[in-house]
């Protein structure tokens, strides 16, 4: 079975590209455009009694950020607290990196990005 993908992300244009990358390299991806609706993805799954195996999530973006998503999906009553989540965004500050990882981040990449550094940060959550 393909391990699942969630991108949240505001951008269509930066969802197509991490799409063709993941998908073209065998997993299947759902897709979000900010952190409500990766919050109604996360519970589709669920309650089709699938699973996603990571959440690659951007930081800005409307109605939920990356931040606010972060701390919904690790909350100790989400069914969703145990899926590592990438952050990939244009943001480098470190404070902000620093509250991505108190709120359970595994990881944080920089956009732009290239397929091979996105495959093989991937690869080390997903085997």
């Amino acid at each position: 079975m393909k391990k699942k993908i969630l991108i949240v992300d505001d951008s269509p244009t930066l969802r197509a590209s991490v799409n063709f990358v993941l998908s073209g390299s065998g997993f299947n991806v759902l897709q979000a455009e900010n952190g409500e609706d990766g919050l109604k993805k996360l519970e589709e799954v669920r309650e089709s009694k699938q699973r996603i195996n990571l959440i690659i999530s951007d930081i800005n973006m409307p109605k939920m950020n990356g931040i606010e998503f972060l701390k919904a999906v690790k909350d100790s009553r989400s069914s969703a607290r145990f899926i590592p989540v990438i952050i990939l965004t244009t943001e480098k500050e470190a404070a902000l990196k620093q509250k991505g990882r108190e709120y359970g981040a595994a990881g944080w990449m920089t956009k732009p990005f290239t397929p091979e550094i996105l495959l093989s940060v991937v690869k080390k959550f997903i085997r």
